[in-house]
């Protein structure tokens, strides 16, 4: 049968971190600036506001995978070591309503570094062009520290995309599709009715969005 799995927050959250990433990679590190309607916009500027965007997604995340939809709360994927062991012993073995425990790791690997690369873009200075909000918070030798990190951790963020891509791909030669359900939100599965996960209204996800993109922007936009 087929079923309701993704929720529109979880897979809004998805695609537009995907397009946000995108933007940061490409105005990362770039001085160079574009004329919209007779206004100079600087890429750094937007890198900016890009990473403060993220840090509002990745903050509502965090909040959803606890008061959420049923599939996208941490306690319906995360799993621990034993399951994660049986699981790498057999990664295809058994079919897994959301994420596999292997999976599980990627989601919380990559929103870490996600939350940690936008916190450190707080306290970068390049000593040119850009001062993070909050570097006059704290010590010259943590600010350098924390851009240095700030500048290599992107490459980090990189290798896990690249896994999960691969994953994709591996599962899609298996004829099971991970992406479709992420555009939809729905999956067919061999479970019963009610096996049928709990849904919230993705719309109060982004009303949550919307508070934290408010109070972000106020304080360090």
């Amino acid at each position: 049968m087929v079923i309701k799995l993704w929720d529109g927050f979880i897979r809004g959250f998805h695609w537009l971190l995907v397009l946000a990433l995108i933007g940061l990679w490409f105005t990362g590190g770039n001085l160079d600036y574009i004329e919209v309607f007779g206004v100079f916009i600087e890429f750094i500027d937007v890198h900016h506001k890009l990473g403060l965007f993220v840090l509002a997604l990745v903050l509502t995340r965090i909040i959803w995978g606890i008061i959420g939809s049923q599939p996208g709360r941490f306690s319906s994927f995360v799993r621990g070591p034993k399951a994660i062991l049986m699981y790498l012993r057999n990664p295809f073995q058994k079919e897994h309503l959301t994420h596999n425990p292997g999976g599980a790791i990627v989601v919380l690997v990559m929103l870490g570094l996600l939350l940690a690369q936008a916190i450190t873009g707080l306290f970068t200075d390049d000593a040119i062009y850009f001062r993070g909000p909050l570097a006059s918070t704290v010590s010259d030798t943590t600010v350098r520290a924390l851009t240095s990190y700030h500048k290599q951790a992107f490459d980090y963020l990189l290798i896990v995309i690249a896994l999960h891509i691969v994953a994709i791909l591996v599962y899609a030669l298996m004829r099971k599709n991970l992406v479709g359900p992420m555009i939809t939100g729905k999956k067919q599965v061999s479970n019963e009715a009610s096996s049928i996960p709990k849904q919230i209204h993705g719309g109060f996800g982004f009303l949550i969005l919307a508070v934290n993109l408010v109070w972000i922007y106020w304080w360090l936009g």
